[in-house]
């Protein structure tokens, strides 16, 4: 599948928990951790890879890592944007793609 906007699968997946890859890549990259909702099936791996302080009093950061979904990796990257109020979001995610999975199959 070329050019298959694989956060938007993510995305639509996180939707049955009630929460977004948005607000998972947010909360792993700043804390380490993922929704509670999502914690059972989701890890993140992520280092702080730019930091640079805005006019305004925020924050800019970069993050690369890997965000483990029910046993599928994906590489990412994040921009993330943190308010002097604590407050955040991601600006951006430039990079999105699956890098290692595997298929198993139960026989009863």
């Amino acid at each position: 599948m070329a050019d298959k906007d694989w956060l938007s699968v993510v995305d639509d997946y996180f939707y049955t928990f009630r929460t977004s890859a948005e607000l998972v890549l947010a909360e792993g990259c700043i804390s380490g951790r993922v929704p509670e909702a999502v914690a059972g099936c989701v890890n993140i791996e992520r280092e702080l890879v730019h930091r640079a302080m805005e006019e305004d009093g925020g924050t800019s950061e970069i993050y690369h890592g890997v965000l483990t979904v029910t046993g599928v990796r994906y590489n990412f990257e994040a921009r993330l944007f943190i308010d002097s109020d604590g407050s955040h979001f991601v600006a951006d995610v430039p990079k999105f793609e699956p890098v290692e999975w595997s298929a198993g199959m139960q026989v009863a």
